[in-house]
């Protein structure tokens, strides 16, 4: 026993806390930022061997660097059967490989399990860093869109309300899963391997943390209803930051239009100008469709609180008390009106 309670920090728990529960956070984050572009594109034009060496270069760059030499050389990623229309996200993961008798505690089950946690919390991770993102780059559209400047900051707003929203929901679950699953979890998991007397008490002790940290990640067949409407709203922010990566473009677009059209007679910011330019009626048809985002995210959001208030788990239970402590979805968000708008003379919206 003393040997197997020896052995258990340095093989698998490291790599299993820091990989496949993305415990290493300054890894998680390089890598999520050097694979991204790859994951955006068509599952079918992934390449495993190109993903393995941007994981090397991720842990290279980070503090993973610093993991025995039989943790790092472990982890590998995997790419899942893919199906028609997915894309990158869909079908990648990442895999810890272990031989011999540590096998027999993280078994076959074991390792199926962890994909799916795996997969969840990825995804988790892949918003709040995604709508990251989203609300640095609004933010230089100041010094980025010059020529747009004095049109643009109401649709700005409309866009941080939204992203807001969802960076409350997506910090207040990413805090659930840390601490009120993984933490807690994670430690009654050392402390059981710790005192473990034999091989069957360190086994019993991994199963039961599999399975609790499955229960509470809402990945057990009782919870499937409850893990559908969580990930709706994980559908919707994604469409979302979609959405929003397309308008970006697209004020691109427009704000170099502006500036080749002005031909240096007129400052960037001037509205007096340029107002046939098509930019109006494209960005009312823009706040059309965020105010598709403003009526629908309190709706599915309040649709998860609700169905977590039929699951019998404390822990839960208290995820809905942090989601919605001061009872913010129960006041609903209002689409942008004409009146608000027209405050720029460009943008004329009726409802």
């Amino acid at each position: 026993s003393s040997g197997i309670n020896a052995e258990w920090p340095l093989r698998p728990g490291t790599a299993i806390r820091d990989y496949l529960l993305l415990g290493q956070g300054d890894f998680v984050h390089h890598f999520m930022d050097i694979i991204a572009a790859d994951l955006n594109g068509p599952a079918k034009n992934l390449v495993t061997s190109t993903l393995q060496s941007k994981l090397e270069t991720a842990q290279r760059a980070s503090n993973a660097q610093y993991h025995h030499f039989e943790v790092v050389r472990r982890v590998r990623v995997i790419k899942l059967e893919e199906s028609p229309g997915d894309i990158g996200w869909d079908v990648f993961t990442v895999d810890y490989d272990i031989d011999g008798p540590l096998a027999v505690i993280v078994n076959h089950d074991s390792r199926e399990s962890y994909l799916c946690i795996f997969r969840m919390l990825w995804k988790a991770k892949r918003i709040e860093h995604s709508l990251g993102k989203v609300w640095g780059r609004a933010m230089m559209w100041r010094r980025t869109l010059p020529y747009l400047a004095e049109e643009i900051p109401p649709f700005r707003h409309l866009l941080n309300m939204i992203c807001q929203r969802f960076q409350h929901f997506i910090s207040q679950l990413q805090y659930y899963i840390n601490f009120e699953v993984l933490e807690c979890s994670w430690r009654a998991l050392e402390e059981a391997v710790n005192t473990a007397t034999d091989l069957d008490c360190i086994i019993n002790a991994h199963k039961n943390f599999v399975n609790l940290v499955s229960e509470r990640l809402m990945l057990d067949e009782q919870q499937k209803t409850l893990l559908a409407s969580l990930y709706v709203v994980f559908k919707l922010i994604v469409e979302f930051i979609s959405d929003f990566d397309r308008v970006s473009n697209w004020l691109k677009d427009q704000n170099l239009k502006r500036e080749a059209l002005s031909g240096g007679r007129r400052k960037p910011g001037n509205s007096n100008a340029d107002e046939n330019d098509g930019f109006a009626t494209g960005l009312a048809k823009e706040v059309t469709t965020f105010n598709r985002y403003i009526e629908n995210v309190d709706k599915v959001i309040r649709k998860f609180l609700d169905d977590v208030t039929k699951v019998s788990d404390d822990a839960l239970g208290f995820l809905r008390l942090r989601i919605d402590f001061n009872e913010i979805y129960q006041t609903k968000l209002q689409p942008f009106s004409g009146t608000y708008i027209t405050k720029t003379k460009s943008v004329v919206v009726g409802m």
